[in-house]
């Protein structure tokens, strides 16, 4: 059951950080989807109709749309969506809000594969913990 709630959205628009990024997770047992940018990932949340658990993505996407109002789209859309920041700068300031929801964390660029998936699975481990208990 707990691989009910491992389904990864990774956005990162460097080809090479989202390649390695999908592959990270997927060597930690998620199932992951993967956008290049907050378009394409609308696009594919909607197709799929939600039945993600986990966003990851780079606050810094381009001019059309960053990470967090990528975020605030998707959780209009699908309210019990966590998020993973990840950022090359140090963007908490801009998060606190995010955060304090419980929703998000931030993690800074360059992370260690652990990090990354013990991050994941901190923010996911509430639903996980839901879905045990229910059994």
């Amino acid at each position: 059951m707990q691989d009910m709630i491992r389904t990864v959205l990774v956005v990162e628009d460097e080809d090479g950080v989202r390649n390695l990024l999908r592959t990270l997770f997927r060597l930690a047992g998620f199932e992951v989807l993967s956008c290049q940018d907050g378009m394409e990932a609308l696009d594919l949340m909607h197709a799929r109709g939600g039945n993600v658990h986990l966003l990851v993505t780079d606050i810094n996407l381009g001019p059309a749309m960053d990470g967090i109002e990528l975020a605030e789209s998707l959780r209009a859309i699908h309210p019990c969506l966590k998020t993973l920041y990840i950022s090359g700068e140090d963007e908490q300031d801009r998060l606190v809000r995010e955060i304090a929801t419980g929703q998000s964390q931030f993690l800074m660029k360059p992370f260690r594969t652990r990090d990354l998936t013990d991050k994941a699975l901190e923010i996911l481990a509430p639903a996980i913990a839901a879905v045990t208990v229910s059994r």
